[in-house]
């Protein structure tokens, strides 16, 4: 009985490792798409491999983000022959985007992985614009990041222009930056009066809560240069909760978000010290509304909320006081961030027009 014994552990360990084994593997681990045109759709292909002993069938593909889907064929692929998998965004959503996708086979348990790369633009083109602000020795066409409308787990990617005005070569880097953040310099140095591209990336995982998150980081002309007040630059991040599903029958239930307006103008602020305004936000859905998050983007603004939770057929107001002596210190612009639980109204921004 022992020699079965052993045989039938032999076998069982055989299945283990055949279900954890690899099936599929890509003909690349990296895919950059380049620039791709707004609300165009853009698709690409990859070449995926059964690397494995026994034929295989692939389950289906994670893209990694609901703007984009995938095409695959049905059935099994024998050992050694290829299957095409297509991938296509439908570019609504313009900036850079990194996305990892994985491609689950019936067979085993491991995916194919590999990371897809692009920027969704409205004109493809090189950078060929201004660059209105000075941060330490540099010229910039920005001094403020912001990061909309990021849903937890994604990656994107936002630039900075800049040209060196100096006579001597500089190698541009981004000091104190967060967990959450990383950036890179192509070309690494920039000669005199060269221009480069700082691609400064968002890892939204590292995020703890949803909505606004905001940091500063500072431009350095190389690594051991100090961090002055000269040289920042702001990032604004909004994280997102989770979407439900288009065909989830929750949103036949969900609550409805109106309000009054979504800006508010202040110009009397040029006149007086302060000036104030109110919003009207109710609920005209079939369940609870709740605001669990009401945050400001800059000093200089003061806000009251009546309610943060709202039944149907009730409303609410949100009081705002804007102070002029603090409003202009600041860089950026004036904003109020609101995170709800209406799925068609998740963020709502209040711009003030001071």
């Amino acid at each position: 009985m022992r020699p079965l014994r052993i045989l039938s552990s032999l076998i069982f360990s055989a299945s283990l490792l055949n279900a954890n084994a690899q099936c599929f593997t890509a003909n690349a681990k990296e895919f950059e798409c380049g620039q791709m045109m707004f609300r165009t759709p853009a698709t690409i292909t990859v070449t995926l491999r059964n690397t494995s002993t026994q034929p295989a069938e692939i389950k289906y593909v994670d893209t990694g983000c609901g703007c984009s889907k995938a095409t695959y064929p049905a059935g099994a692929v024998n050992p050694g022959l290829d299957a095409q998998v297509s991938i296509t965004f439908d570019c609504k959503q313009l900036g850079h985007f990194d996305r990892i996708v994985r491609v689950y086979d019936k067979q085993s348990e491991r995916p194919a992985e590999f990371e897809v790369r692009g920027q969704v633009v409205t004109k493809i083109e090189n950078y060929t614009g201004n660059y209105p602000f000075k941060l330490g020795n540099l010229l910039t066409d920005v001094e403020a990041i912001d990061f909309d409308d990021v849903h937890k787990g994604v990656k994107m990617v936002k630039e900075i222009h800049i040209m060196n005005p100096t006579g001597q070569n500089v190698e541009p880097v981004m000091l104190r930056l967060p967990s959450y953040l990383s950036a890179e310099m192509l070309p690494k140095t920039l000669g005199p009066k060269q221009k480069g591209t700082m691609c400064v990336t968002l890892n939204s995982r590292d995020l703890r809560d949803y909505g606004l998150t905001q940091s500063t980081i500072y431009l350095g002309k190389n690594s051991t240069d100090k961090v002055n007040k000269d040289k920042e630059v702001t990032v604004s991040t909004v994280l997102l909760p989770p979407v439900l599903g288009k065909d989830d029958l929750k949103r036949a239930y969900a609550p409805k978000l109106v309000m009054s307006a979504k800006s508010l103008n202040m110009t009397e602020l040029q006149t007086k010290s302060k000036a104030h305004d109110e919003i009207t936000i109710s609920n005209e859905g079939k369940s609870t509304l709740e605001i669990s998050k009401l945050q400001l983007f800059t000093a200089g603004l003061q806000v009251q909320l009546g309610q943060q939770r709202l039944e149907p057929g009730e409303t609410t107001k949100l009081k705002v006081t804007a102070i002029g002596k603090e409003l202009k210190k600041v860089r950026t612009r004036p904003r109020i961030l609101m995170i709800t639980n209406d799925p068609n109204n998740q963020k709502i921004v209040i711009n003030i027009q001071k």
